[in-house]
C-alpha cells in the first residue's frame, strides 16, 4: 500500500469517525459491542469501500466526458461537411441584454458578435438560446449580418435551437437584445462559404 493511498484511507477514516452513523451500516448495539481494534478495522474497511466507490465514480465521469468528446467531434465533422465556417461554443453561455448581464466593468451588454474571420457568403445560422434569466421572460433577439438586420426571434417559450436564413455576405454575425430582458446564448453555428473561394479555415470561438 503506497503512502498516498494510506493517507487517503486515514483521511477517509477520520471523516467517517466524524459522522453520526456507524461504518458498514452497523447499529448502535453492534458498534458498542466492538473492541477498539475492531472499530478501527471496521472504519478501515469502510474507508476502503468508499475509496473504491470514488474511484469508480471518477472512471464513470471520465467515460462520460470521453463519450461527449467523441460525440462533439463527430458532430463537428458533419457540420464542417455541411459548410460550417464559424462557431461559438462557450463553457457556460453568453449573457446580454438586461441589467443582470454586465461585463467585468459593470457595463450593460446589449449585443454579441460572432466573427467570421473574413468576408463570407452566409447561408444560415443556427442558435441555441433562451431568456431564462431573472423573473420576466420577454426576450427578443435580433440577428444581423454585419449591420443588416436579418430576423428577430421571440425567446420567451423555451430553450431550443433557432435557425435563421441569412443569404448575405458578411464579416460578422451580430446578436442583439431588442427588449430590456436578459438573453442566454449557449451555442451558435454559422454555415456558408468564403467569398474568395479559398479553403475554409474553420474557427472555433469560445
Amino acid at each position: 500500500m503506497t503512502y498516498l493511498y494510506r493517507l487517503i484511507l486515514i483521511l477517509l477514516i477520520l471523516s467517517i469517525a466524524a459522522c453520526a452513523s456507524h461504518p458498514l451500516g452497523l447499529s448502535d448495539d453492534e458498534w458498542a459491542g466492538l473492541t477498539t481494534q475492531q472499530k478501527f478495522e471496521v472504519k478501515e474497511k469502510q474507508a476502503t469501500l468508499d475509496l473504491k466507490a470514488r474511484e469508480l465514480a471518477i472512471e464513470r465521469e471520465k467515460r462520460y466526458y470521453e463519450e461527449k468528446r467523441l460525440e462533439r467531434q463527430r458532430e463537428k465533422e458533419v457540420d464542417i461537411a455541411n459548410g460550417l465556417i464559424a462557431e461559438f461554443y462557450p463553457e457556460r453561455y453568453a449573457c446580454f441584454g438586461g441589467d443582470k448581464c454586465r461585463n467585468r466593468r459593470n457595463v450593460d451588454i446589449n449585443e454579441f458578435i460572432i466573427p467570421l474571420y473574413g468576408l463570407s457568403n452566409v447561408d444560415y445560422v443556427q442558435i441555441y438560446a433562451d431568456d431564462r434569466v431573472g423573473n420576466k421572460h420577454e426576450g427578443v433577439m435580433g440577428v444581423s449580418a454585419d449591420r443588416f438586420k436579418v430576423q428577430s426571434m421571440d425567446l420567451s417559450k423555451r430553450t431550443k435551437w433557432y435557425q435563421v436564413f441569412v443569404g448575405r455576405t458578411a464579416r460578422n454575425i451580430v446578436l442583439h437584445a431588442e427588449t430590456d430582458d436578459e438573453i442566454r446564448v449557449f451555442r451558435v453555428k454559422v454555415f456558408g462559404s468564403r467569398i474568395d473561394g479559398s479553403k475554409i479555415n474553420y474557427k472555433f470561438l469560445k
